[in-house]
């Protein structure tokens, strides 16, 4: 084994690993750049969590005018949005089941007709309209 030279500095650590300070920088900045992102955004849901537990707290058992305005308002907005909902879902449901029965009634009276005349060529038919409804002469 040979003693190094006077002259010569001993090498800090080995050639290719970097030093404890660096590495431990190097994986600060690693884990940063990876979760940065998911980082910054549960951030600020913290954030916004904290600061509406202070408006919470700041007005709790206050009320106004306006908060009785606002929820009047609200319950009266509800009610209109589901009235109208529901009315438009029945005159759509309404309107598909008598183009269904419509349909359906063309389908059956060709094939009533022509078992009819298949029994009894002599038949008169009774002249309904091919929807099924009665002509509008004998109205």
């Amino acid at each position: 084994m040979r003693k190094p030279k006077k002259n010569q500095p001993a090498p800090a650590a080995p050639v290719g690993q970097p030093s404890t300070s660096r590495y431990v920088l190097g994986n600060m900045f690693n884990l940063l750049r990876r979760f940065g992102g998911t980082i910054v955004i549960w951030s600020c849901i913290a954030y916004l969590g904290h600061e509406a537990r202070e408006v919470l707290i700041a007005y709790a058992g206050k009320s106004s005018f306006a908060d009785l305005t606002f929820r009047l308002l609200a319950q009266v907005s509800i009610v209109w949005e589901l009235s109208l909902t529901l009315t438009g879902f029945s005159i759509t449901l309404y309107l598909r089941e008598r183009n269904l029965h419509r349909k359906t009634r063309e389908r059956l009276t060709a094939r009533i007709t022509q078992l009819e005349l298949k029994i009894d060529p002599s038949r008169t038919s009774s002249l309904l309209t091919p929807e099924g409804l009665t002509r509008e002469e004998d109205q």
